[in-house]
């Protein structure tokens, strides 16, 4: 399978809706992490903001021709699409409940390796020598983080690789399903498909909402909505093995969230194994740069 064509090459706007899209990501885990704090379960949380997502999409489809805006032509992969950004919500949202923000974010960060990995499988991209290294190096330091075999060792860690196994789906599937379907349609089935799926579940973690818990579940929409609808304009623009690595600014976000509402600071070994992962994230953009100069002549 080949990788789509799009139109438009603009690999700085990409990067900039992308950087758009984790800022308001980390926004949203943080109202996550308050419902958590309130008592409400990940798959409730979840549904909930699936629920006010499409909600807030239905007037754009009505203004955008009704049900011709939900036509698809790769309907598999946008169920599976739907399917894998139910389940990084999920298990993101668990893990909030036993770790710090910053924290899960940390060891979320392997989802840009991830994505490259599948990007070789599925997009037939060309991963060179020093990039496979690269992203060796950046899974030892989700593992320097998780710490798996120590006191340190936490369950809730591993929830945070696999939300960034679903996460990476969602964002290989989203290239695949484009330029052919909008990102109308592609925001509203996302979050149908999730919808459907949360709620065969829900009626097991019910609990009344508050009026404060109803606000941050909205807010939680507004944000999910805003970051998808970004994340999916910047993968008009590059490839998904460009923009993932600016997936690590959300830990300034995430950082600065979590120091001020609940005081939580990563501690050493956090920020070790986050330095490797970003470092090797980094190193990967660069290479993805010099492949892409006009200049270089040999393949990386």
């Amino acid at each position: 399978m080949t990788p789509p064509h799009t139109d438009t090459d603009n690999p700085m706007r990409g990067i900039l809706l992308m950087l758009g899209a984790f800022i308001t990501f980390s926004c949203m885990d943080t109202l996550a992490k308050l419902l958590g704090t309130m008592g409400y379960q990940a798959v409730f949380i979840t549904w909930g903001r699936l629920l006010a997502q499409v909600f807030m999409l239905v007037p754009l489809v009505l203004v955008m021709g009704g049900t011709k805006a939900l036509r698809t032509r790769h309907p598999k992969f946008q169920l599976l699409r739907g399917i894998g950004m139910l389940g990084a919500g999920v298990f993101f949202v668990s893990g909030l409940h036993y770790l710090p923000l910053a924290t899960m974010t940390s060891i979320n960060f392997v989802g840009p390796f991830i994505v490259t990995l599948m990007s070789v499988i599925f997009l037939k991209e060309h991963v060179g020598r020093n990039r496979w290294i690269a992203i060796l190096i950046g899974f030892a330091g989700a593992l320097v983080i998780i710490r798996p075999g120590t006191e340190g060792f936490h369950v809730a860690g591993l929830f945070a690789v696999a939300a960034a196994t679903c996460w990476s789906i969602g964002m290989i599937t989203t290239r695949l399903v484009q330029p052919e379907d909008s990102t109308l349609t592609t925001l509203v089935l996302t979050a149908l498909v999730g919808l459907v799926g949360a709620s065969l579940l829900v009626p097991m973690f019910w609990k009344p909402l508050t009026l404060e818990a109803l606000i941050y579940i909205v807010g939680m929409g507004i944000g999910g909505t805003l970051g998808q609808f970004f994340m999916i304009q910047a993968l008009r623009y590059a490839g998904p093995s460009v923009l993932a690595p600016f997936a690590y600014s959300q830990i300034i976000w995430a950082t600065l969230l979590g120091y001020v509402l609940w005081g939580e600071f990563p501690d050493g070994w956090t920020w070790v194994g986050a330095a490797i992962i970003v470092s090797c994230g980094l190193y990967v953009w660069y290479r993805e740069r010099r492949a892409a100069a006009p200049r270089l002549k040999k393949p990386v």
